[in-house]
């Protein structure tokens, strides 16, 4: 962490006002990275993140249910989720997903492909935690 002013300084999240905000910072951080890791997000949003998602190091948790188009499988390594992953959002039981970079991770609340919230995970120690969280659920997912 750096000091600034003489304390440590770190941002550590951000949450974007509105989810047309969060989406375009999610495409402006994918045309600058190499590596991406996506899980659990709606399918109606991975269709707009797939023309982006070309020669990446790619993997991708599908909700529970859904299987993937030949067109994503070109892409990278696809997978189906086997679990329930979900969060009370003001209420409701919304689905948690994610599309994560090696420094900073995009959190997605959802249900029936409408996106309710996105914020990000922006500091190291989480993001590497979040990142390890994504391998394990990978090893327990129907590959494709």
């Amino acid at each position: 962490m750096p000091i600034i002013d003489g304390r440590y300084e770190a941002k550590l999240s951000t949450t974007y006002t509105t989810v047309e905000e969060g989406v375009e910072a999610i495409k402006r951080k994918l045309q600058k990275s190499r590596r991406v890791r996506i899980s659990n997000v709606p399918m109606e949003l991975l269709g707009q993140l797939m023309p982006l998602l070309k020669e990446k190091d790619l993997k991708v948790i599908l909700p529970l249910g859904e299987k993937p188009s030949d067109e994503l499988k070109q892409l990278g390594e696809v997978a189906t989720t086997k679990a329930k992953l979900y969060v009370d959002f003001k209420g409701k039981e919304a689905f948690s997903g994610s599309v994560s970079f090696s420094d900073i991770i995009f959190n997605i609340l959802w249900l029936d492909n409408e996106i309710f919230n996105i914020s990000t995970m922006e500091y190291t120690k989480c993001v590497k935690c979040l990142l390890d969280t994504f391998e394990g659920g990978w090893r327990y997912s129907e590959k494709w």
